[in-house]
C-alpha cells in the first residue's frame, strides 16, 4: 500500500462530439517509473467539486493507496463538465462512458484494465457501459442499481406512479442541475456559459411523467432482457431495504458473466454506514474484487460462495433501527436456481397448506391513504425516510390471510409470488400485497411487499382498463427478500389497493374483490433458501480509515403525518438537509421540504409539493438556487407546475417556469 497519492483536478477529456468532460484523477505513486496500474471509474452527475468532493476524496484515495488509479467524472451538463444534461441515462451519456474507459486504458500510467463502480446513478452507468462491451472494461461493481429502468427505478412500481420517491429526486435534480461549474475551472466566461446551460437544461421530471408505460424510452439504458450483453465480471451489492434489490437478484441469476453478489439489510446508503446493520467494509470488498479482475491478485474468491446474503430475523416495529438480528449465509448460483418453493393457499381469512375446495370472496374498499404505517420510501432506513411502524393499524382496514403458528423455522430467499383471482368495480385499480411474520404476541414484521397496476396485468407496454365486474387471474411478484420465519411465528398476507405515500393512488372510488378456491386458487409461493455454503472468511465490519476532509453536519429532519378531518386529507411532510465546508473554502448548504397529500374521499385528487434550496459559496461567488414543484391530479390528468430561481452574488440571475398537463394513461 502506498501513502503517496497525486490528485489531479479538472482533467478535461474530450468526447466524440467535442464536449469536454471534467475528471478528477487519483494516481498512486509507484516504486518504478515504468509500473502500470489499473483504473477505477465512477461516472455520475453529483458534482465532484463540491457536493461529492469530500466523499470522492476519501473513497478514491482509498483505492489509490492500494494501487489503483481513481477517476471521478461529472456526466455531461453537470458539475464542471461541458454540455447539457437533457435527461438521465441518455445514449450520449453511455457512449461517453465507453470513451472514458478507452481514454483511461490508453494512459501511460494504466495497465490497460479498467473497472467501474458506483452507488445508485454510478451503478446504473456501470451496467449501461458494460452492456456496450468496451474491451478495456474488465469488471463492474454496481451498488443499488437496476437492470430495468421501468420496473425497478424511482418512477413507477408495477406500473403505479411513485409518490415519495419521485418527490425526493425529481425536483431536487432541477436544483442540482442548475448549479454552476466551478468558477476556477470554467474560466473567465463561466457566467455566460453557465447561463447558456441554464437556458438549455430541461426538467427531467416532465419526461418521466409523460413516459408512463414501458417502451423504447425505458429500454434505453436497461440491461433486461438481454443479460448476455455483459461479458465482464460483476459484483452486485444490494440491500433488502433498498429499492433496487430485485435487480441485484435478477442479475445474479441471469447474467452469464462471472458474477458475485452481496446483500445486507441496508437502505439506500453505503454498506459501511447504512442502516439497518450489520455494516460491511465494502471498500475492502471492492479492492479484493477489482484486484482479482484488473491485475490478477489472488483474492480467494474461488473458494467462496458467489452470493453472500444476510438472513434477517423478526424485529419489532422501529422506523430507524440500527441493527437487525440474523446471520450471513453463503449460496451458489446453481443451487439458487434449483431451490424449491412452498405454496400457501388463501382460504377465508387464513393461509393454509392445502387448496380450499369451495369458492369464497372478500372485498376491500379503495383507500387512497392506506399504508401510512409502512416504509416511507422504497430505499428507507435512514432519517427522514423511516421503515415500518405497527402494521396492525394498516391491517385492520385491509384483507388479511394469516397462517397457523409454524412448527419449525422457515428460511426464505428470493422473490415471493402472489397469484390472485380478482374483480373490481373500478376501471383503474392498484393491487398491493404485503407479506409479514407475526410473533406469538401478534406483532408483525414486514418480510416483503409489492404493487401492480391492474391495467398492466398483461403488459407494462400496453395497459388496458379493467372491465367492471370481470374476473381476472393476476400475478404479483413481491420484492426480493432474505428472512428466517421463526418456529411459533405466523405468516400473514395483507391485500389492499393503495400504499401511501409510496405510490400515487388510483383515481376511482370502489372496491376490489379477491376470490379464493375455484379453478385458479389464490395462493402465495414462497422461495425457500437452499442449503447454505460455508463462509471461509468473515466480512470485515469495521469501516475503513477514509481520510474525510472538511466539516459536514445534517440539519434536523422531519417526518410528520397529519390527518385533517375537516379537509378530509392525509398529509405526509418530510424535511432533510445538510451543510458542508471544504478545505478549499467552498461551502454548500442543501435542504428539501416535501408535502404529499391524499384525499380518502376523493382518490383522484392527490397532490405533491416540493421545495429544494441550495446555497453554494465557491471561488468568490455566492449562488442561491431554489426549485419548487407541484404535481396534482384529477381523473384524467397529471398537472405539473415547476419553478426555478437562481441568484448570483445576491442579485437575481435566472428564472424559469414550466407547466404541463399530462393525460393519465391508467396510472
Amino acid at each position: 500500500m502506498t501513502d503517496t497519492v497525486r490528485v489531479l483536478e479538472h482533467v478535461r477529456i474530450a468526447m466524440r462530439d467535442g464536449v469536454a468532460l471534467s475528471a478528477t484523477l487519483w494516481l498512486p505513486e509507484q516504486a518504478s517509473p515504468t509500473a502500470r496500474v489499473p483504473a477505477i471509474l465512477e461516472l455520475i452527475p453529483y458534482r465532484k467539486d463540491d457536493w461529492r468532493w469530500a466523499s470522492d476524496m476519501a473513497r478514491m484515495r482509498y483505492f489509490a493507496e492500494r494501487g489503483f488509479a481513481g477517476c471521478r467524472v461529472d456526466i455531461r451538463g453537470t458539475g464542471s463538465s461541458e454540455g447539457v444534461a437533457l435527461d438521465e441515462y441518455t445514449r450520449d451519456e453511455t457512449l461517453d462512458g465507453v470513451a472514458l474507459v478507452a481514454w483511461l486504458a490508453a494512459q501511460p500510467w494504466c495497465n490497460g484494465n479498467v473497472g467501474m463502480w458506483g452507488i445508485s446513478y454510478g451503478g446504473f452507468t456501470s451496467i449501461q457501459v458494460a452492456a456496450e462491451r468496451p474491451p478495456a472494461l474488465k469488471a463492474i461493481a454496481p451498488m443499488y442499481a437496476t437492470d430495468d429502468r421501468y420496473t425497478d427505478d424511482v418512477h413507477y412500481f408495477g406500473g403505479c406512479l411513485t409518490a415519495s420517491d419521485v418527490a425526493q429526486y425529481a425536483v431536487s435534480q432541477i436544483a442540482m442541475n442548475a448549479l454552476p461549474p466551478r468558477p476556477a475551472f470554467a474560466g473567465p466566461d463561466w457566467v455566460q456559459s453557465w447561463r447558456a446551460r441554464l437556458e438549455a437544461t430541461p426538467p427531467w421530471l416532465l419526461t418521466w411523467l409523460r413516459q408512463q408505460t414501458d417502451g423504447p424510452y425505458y429500454r434505453q439504458g436497461s440491461l433486461a432482457p438481454d443479460y448476455e450483453r455483459i461479458t465482464c465480471a460483476i459484483y452486485n451489492i444490494g440491500g433488502w431495504m433498498d429499492g433496487y434489490t430485485n435487480a441485484a437478484w435478477r442479475m445474479h441469476l441471469r447474467c452469464p458473466a462471472p458474477s458475485r453478489t452481496l446483500i445486507g439489510n441496508w437502505g439506500h446508503l453505503l454498506p459501511d454506514t447504512a442502516a439497518p446493520g450489520p455494516t460491511v467494509d465494502y471498500l475492502d470488498e471492492l479492492v479484493r474484487f477489482f484486484g482479482l479482475w484488473l491485475r490478477g491478485d489472488e483474492a480467494g474468491f474461488a473458494n467462496e460462495p458467489d452470493l453472500i446474503a444476510f438472513l434477517r430475523e423478526h424485529t419489532p416495529p422501529e422506523p430507524f433501527p440500527g441493527l437487525w438480528p440474523g446471520r450471513w449465509q453463503g449460496y451458489n448460483r446453481y443451487d439458487l436456481a434449483q431451490a424449491p418453493q412452498q405454496t400457501w393457499w388463501l382460504k377465508d381469512e387464513t393461509l393454509t397448506e392445502s387448496a380450499p375446495a369451495s369458492i369464497a370472496s372478500r372485498s376491500v374498499t379503495h383507500q387512497p391513504a392506506w399504508g401510512l404505517n409502512g416504509p416511507l420510501a422504497s430505499g428507507a432506513g435512514a432519517s427522514p425516510n423511516g421503515l415500518w411502524r405497527d402494521l396492525r393499524i394498516d391491517d385492520a382496514t385491509a384483507l388479511t390471510y394469516t397462517s397457523a403458528p409454524l412448527g419449525e423455522p422457515l428460511d426464505l430467499l428470493g422473490m415471493p409470488v402472489v397469484n390472485l383471482t380478482v374483480s373490481s368495480d373500478m376501471p383503474t385499480t392498484h393491487l398491493v400485497a404485503r407479506l409479514s411474520a407475526l410473533d406469538p404476541e401478534g406483532t408483525p414484521c414486514l418480510i416483503s411487499w409489492g404493487a401492480l397496476n391492474l391495467t398492466h396485468r398483461d403488459s407494462h407496454a400496453e395497459p388496458r382498463a379493467l372491465e367492471l365486474g370481470r374476473v381476472y387471474a393476476v400475478r404479483l411478484d413481491l420484492k426480493a427478500t432474505g428472512y428466517r420465519v421463526a418456529a411459533g411465528h405466523r405468516l400473514r398476507l395483507t391485500v389492499a389497493t393503495a400504499h401511501w405515500p409510496l405510490i400515487w393512488p388510483a383515481p376511482d372510488q370502489g372496491a376490489l374483490t379477491v376470490m379464493t378456491g375455484g379453478v385458479s386458487p389464490a395462493r402465495v409461493s414462497l422461495p425457500l433458501a437452499p442449503v447454505a455454503q460455508a463462509l471461509p472468511r468473515a466480512l470485515k465490519a469495521t469501516p475503513p480509515e477514509t481520510h474525510w476532509e472538511g466539516a459536514y453536519d445534517e440539519q434536523p429532519s422531519m417526518w410528520t403525518i397529519t390527518e385533517d378531518v375537516l379537509a378530509g386529507t392525509s398529509t405526509v411532510t418530510i424535511f432533510g438537509g445538510d451543510r458542508q465546508s471544504l478545505p478549499n473554502g467552498t461551502r454548500l448548504e442543501a435542504s428539501e421540504h416535501i408535502r404529499l397529500t391524499a384525499r380518502p374521499s376523493a382518490p383522484e385528487s392527490t397532490s405533491l409539493a416540493n421545495q429544494v434550496d441550495y446555497v453554494l459559496e465557491q471561488d468568490g461567488a455566492r449562488v442561491v438556487i431554489r426549485s419548487t414543484g407541484t404535481i396534482t391530479s384529477d381523473h384524467e390528468r397529471l398537472v405539473a407546475d415547476l419553478h426555478l430561481e437562481v441568484s448570483l452574488n445576491d442579485a437575481p440571475f435566472f428564472e424559469r417556469d414550466w407547466q404541463a398537463e399530462i393525460p393519465r394513461n391508467g396510472c
